[in-house]
């Protein structure tokens, strides 16, 4: 590790006391303040200024409260610029950083709740973050948060929401993630996925600091972010550091009456479509393990019989009524897919938006899990097809159109060289009324590191005749060839001042349709 020139500048002179923006409440070991051509070495009490670099080196770590009361926390090898920053009550107040390497977690102050991503913003290489008074935690990889015992892992902007909401924008458009939510965006030209845990690196445990006194021992960044905040001479006015996320815990229990927490490596693929408590299709893909899901029968006779896949899966349900009905399976015959689907026909489920009966089934499709490190290394196009899945249902009546699985849903043409998807036309029909899609529409292919890999796609359409509609496609992929596609589909048309109409379904596509 490179020493640090110290100079020894009067920190606290009335011409710096004007431009500080914050000050370090925690700095141990290896922490630096780049200032035009000068490099602080920082300590309790450092201010840091509009324009500063702040470095932290391996092993160390540091926590900076800005004058607006936020705070923000900076995990070992981080470099973070405090582009603009103005809370004096003479400008508008604005605070802009830019995350070149690392990784923070913050709560936010004051600016952060104007709700203004010209106030706040957190810049990446491959995203502006914009907050809505929160609590969150960003990380951005460049060949760095891999290990021995993480393996490798992509480069991207990964971050979680403790509390509030944050909207992640990029060339693809603004995306917002809730409370419990986590995310991947791998380009500045890639959309943000949604993942459904954290990485096992977002939540950074500092190993084996010396502290001030001399002694030695694992503490975690939340021990040292609660060292410095009861140092500081006004704790009573600073809010909590953020925490994070507790393990994944679902409603079984042990012998003991105690929740088991369910190990992280997913296992399996799941997609499904259902009308949501707020009358819209939904469809959600999410990256399970295999105790998410109560199934009974074996390999592709199985039964969905409950599910409780965690909420930081965007739109997955919490728990779902009786199923009434089972669909089918499909498997090349080495148990390699193993892909199942069916409906619920009666019975609630309950998701992000809150609890409803289902109206016309909630359905579903789940299959052996593709390794996200095989989707991401394929190249050239795979044109697939439907082969097989459930018949759509609606909440207006039964479905009136197309003999097969095949005629009933799209094509889909996916281009692994710009992880792009094409979906071809296609139209449901519910009694004398049918959603039409003959435009299609496009997509993107993601891989999630150490998760899955799946697709998300929507269309614009009509509902009997001029009535707006849309689709929503979202899908995982199966074996471990990855040359299978679980899909959901749901539809919904616009409201004219009474429910909107909506259809759902899923199927099972290989290429060739055969």
């Amino acid at each position: 590790m490179r020493s640090l020139t110290v100079l020894l500048i009067l920190l606290s002179a009335p011409g710096l006391a004007s431009a500080q923006a914050g000050r370090f409440l925690l700095a141990v070991g290896d922490v630096a303040v780049a200032r035009g051509q000068a490099e602080i070495r920082a300590a309790t009490g450092t201010p840091v200024q509009s324009g500063d670099t702040i470095r932290v080196g391996p092993a160390s770590n540091a926590q900076i409260r800005m004058t607006d009361e936020s705070i923000v926390g900076l995990r070992p090898g981080t470099v973070l610029r405090i582009d603009a920053y103005e809370y004096s009550g003479q400008a508008e107040p604005r605070s802009l950083f830019s995350l070149l390497k690392g990784g923070f977690r913050t709560v936010t102050g004051a600016i952060g709740r104007l709700h203004s991503r010209e106030r706040y913003a957190v810049r990446t290489p491959t995203a502006t973050i914009g907050i809505r008074g929160t609590h969150y935690t960003v990380v951005h990889c460049d060949n760095d948060c891999g290990g021995a015992d993480r393996g490798s892992i992509a480069n991207g902007t990964y971050g979680g929401v403790t509390d509030g909401r944050i909207e992640v924008a990029n060339r693809t458009g603004e995306h917002e993630f809730g409370a419990n939510a986590f995310f991947y965006v791998a380009t500045a030209s890639s959309a943000p996925q949604n993942l459904i845990a954290p990485p096992n690196f977002l939540y950074d445990r500092l190993e084996g600091q010396a502290r001030s006194r001399g002694s030695q021992g694992n503490e975690s960044s939340e021990t040292l972010a609660r060292a410095g905040l009861n140092a500081e001479s006004r704790p009573s006015e600073v809010p909590p550091p953020p925490q994070p996320s507790s393990f994944i815990v679902t409603e079984q229990r042990t012998s003991s009456g105690q929740p088991a927490v369910l190990a992280a490596a997913p296992a399996l693929g799941f997609a499904g479509a259902w009308t949501s408590a707020t009358g819209g299709a939904n469809s959600v893909t999410a990256f399970v393990s295999s105790e998410m899901l109560t199934r009974t029968g074996s390999g592709t006779s199985q039964t969905l019989t409950a599910f409780n896949i965690p909420g930081v899966a965007s739109g997955a349900a919490a728990r779902l009524g009786p199923i009434n009905e089972s669909g089918g399976g499909f498997d090349p015959g080495d148990g390699s897919v193993n892909a199942n689907w069916g409906i619920w026909a009666s019975g609630s489920i309950t998701d992000v938006t809150g609890t409803t009966s289902i109206p016309g089934g909630a359905h579903y499709i789940f299959g052996n899990l593709t390794p996200p490190e095989v989707i991401a290394a394929r190249a050239g196009t795979l044109l697939m097809f439907a082969f097989a899945g459930t018949t759509p249902t609606s909440n207006i009546g039964s479905f009136s159109s197309g003999t097969s699985p095949s005629q009933t849903y799209p094509t889909l043409s996916l281009n692994f060289d710009t992880r792009s998807v094409q979906v071809g036309g296609f139209s449901w029909s519910f009694g004398a009324s049918a959603f039409n899609f003959s435009q299609g529409g496009a997509g993107t292919i993601f891989a999630v590191p150490g998760r899955g890999a799946g697709i998300n796609a929507n269309l614009v359409g009509t509902f009997s005749g001029s009535l707006p509609a849309t689709a929503a496609m979202s899908g995982a992929f199966f074996g471990p060839a990855g040359d299978h596609l679980g899909v959901g589909i749901g539809v919904t048309s616009a409201s004219t001042g009474s429910a909107p109409v909506s259809g759902q379904g899923v199927a099972i596509y290989k290429p060739g349709g055969a």
